[in-house]
């Protein structure tokens, strides 16, 4: 190596951006003429929270790297020089071009720095070999042959050809069956990096917690902020003095697509816990969360009551939640796009009373069978089977066929829902927020009483029973047979809310179930 090469190494030790200009000629989108000025004052000052996208010219793929991507080298750089804490946090949005950043960075640092090791890990598989794993392969690929060649990429590692034991990236799923994931490596250049930050068990972080505090380590974790607790959502709050942490938002990308943000805003609304982790790069909402992380999924100021006497206009979903012989007790939900009901309520129950009550609500209301959904746990798991049995009255042709669903099957969204459980209270709190509204302050009660969090997938899943019995000091039974009228998606208030408008005429005073409920 000539006293040239020498001096272009030391540059690229010294810079990822510039090691990543001169491998793969990408620079960094430029900063628009009359912000220099600002721009520069804000980097020399670390003041990176404060650069916004307005300072920056358009973007160009295939020349530029983001101005987000540029924020994070810049970080890892001032680390590298000792100017900032090596331990880098980011939270963001979807699509910013994270996994290419980290691609860059790890083999910058296998590159410039000998017998480098760099454990990376991810909550899944498919996030550690199917997303970043094979996003290096791709910028391994667009070397220069005898530079790509100095690497030997597999599966599970890139190694150093000259020295493959001792100089290597490895990735691993974090499992907390397995928790070493980024922990057991040893040397004077340690880069540890952990993908989707937030989903990562807190037993990886807790057995990597001597490098993960070791002075001369680089750790960068970044991600969607998932979890409102945890290690990653700790560097951001409890523990933010001891790492630098940013934040970026999708809007602010030159290439995120804004059919993807719009999206999320049609499909969740933008105030909500989607919206704030998958697109503005924040954590989910934390106010009245307990301390195991539980929130109420909706406040009491948020749900509207209507009086009792107030009449459905539209086609009625009904949910039917049973019960046994226990304190439990059975309740028949009627919902139409307005309001809901208790249209009926059995204090013990059997699967045939459950049936033939069942009937006589469907008949009594003229409702679409199918537009009737039994919770199948325990006493419901055969009442779809006794509805069927039951014969038709005179001029009905099809027999009764209602459906017998189960909370735990999986939701149709299975990203954002641990189940079909979560799915259908979080359909019924955008109904409610939307205008739906609720009868009776028994429902009121219990649905204020309903609690969420989002698990380590960062999927929302609802308090079990058990659990809210000794939150409300009863079972959450009208809450849950409501929540059965949203098993199917529905465009809440919106135009095409129903296949049909069923126009009729119910007669409730007439009918005799709702007294004391």
């Amino acid at each position: 190596m000539d006293q040239e090469d020498i001096e272009l190494y030391k540059k690229y030790k010294n810079s990822p951006i510039f090691f990543i200009e001169g491998i793969w000629g990408l620079i960094p989108q430029p900063v628009l003429e009359e912000w220099k000025e600002k721009v520069s004052s804000l980097i020399a000052d670390k003041n990176f929270k404060d650069i916004h996208k307005e300072y920056f010219g358009e973007f160009i793929k295939g020349k530029y790297i983001t101005w987000q991507q540029w924020i994070i080298l810049l970080m890892v750089e001032n680390a590298i020089k000792g100017e900032s804490k090596r331990k880098i946090s980011v939270v963001s949005g979807h699509g910013i071009g994270k996994d290419a950043c980290l691609s860059w960075l790890i083999i910058w640092y296998l590159f410039c720095f000998e017998n480098a090791q760099v454990p990376t890990t991810a909550p899944t598989s498919e996030l550690m070999h199917d997303v970043l794993w094979k996003e290096i392969k791709v910028w391994l690929d667009r070397m220069e042959p005898q530079l790509s060649n100095l690497f030997d990429w597999t599966t599970g590692y890139i190694r150093v050809k000259e020295s493959p034991e001792t100089w290597f990236a490895r990735a691993r799923t974090a499992r907390k069956e397995a928790p070493e994931a980024i922990a057991g490596v040893h040397g004077d250049y340690v880069f540890i990096a952990v993908d989707e930050a937030s989903g990562v068990p807190e037993e990886i972080y807790k057995s990597a917690e001597g490098s993960l505090t070791g002075e001369n380590v680089l750790v960068i974790l970044i991600g969607n902020g998932t979890r409102n607790e945890g290690y990653f959502y700790d560097t951001h709050h409890a523990f933010a003095y001891m790492w630098q942490t940013i934040n970026f938002d999708s809007n602010d990308s030159p290439i995120v697509e804004p059919d993807f943000i719009q999206g999320i805003i049609d499909k969740y609304g933008i105030d909500s816990d989607e919206y704030k982790i998958r697109v503005s790069g924040n954590f989910p909402s934390a106010e009245q969360m307990d301390e195991k992380g539980w929130i109420p999924l909706i406040a009491e100021h948020q749900i509207n009551q209507v009086s009792f006497d107030t009449q459905f206009t539209g086609r009625i979903k009904l949910g039917i939640d049973p019960s046994g012989e226990g304190d439990d007790m059975t309740i028949w939900k009627g919902r139409d796009n307005f309001i809901e009901k208790t249209i009926a309520k059995e204090s013990t129950s059997t699967s045939k009373t459950i049936a033939r009550k069942t009937v006589e609500l469907i008949d009594h209301f003229q409702l679409n069978s199918f537009d009737v959904v039994i919770d199948n746990f325990g006493e419901g798991a055969n009442v779809s089977k006794e509805v069927m049995s039951i014969r038709p009255k005179e001029g009905k042709v099809s027999p009764y066929q209602t459906r017998g669903v189960n909370w735990g099957d999986d939701a149709t969204d299975k990203e954002i829902y641990l189940n079909k459980r979560a799915e259908c209270y979080f359909r019924l709190r955008n109904w409610l927020l939307k205008g739906g509204s609720v009868t009776d302050d028994t429902t009121k009660r219990e649905i204020i009483g309903i609690k969420y969090r989002n698990n380590l997938q960062g999927r929302k899943q609802i308090m079990d029973k058990p659990n809210m019995k000794k939150i409300l000091g009863k079972s959450p039974d009208r809450a849950d047979a409501l929540a059965l009228t949203f098993y199917d998606e529905e465009n809440i208030m919106g135009e095409n809310y129903y296949i049909e408008q069923a126009q009729i005429d119910n007669k409730f005073d007439k009918w005799g179930l709702f007294n004391e409920v």
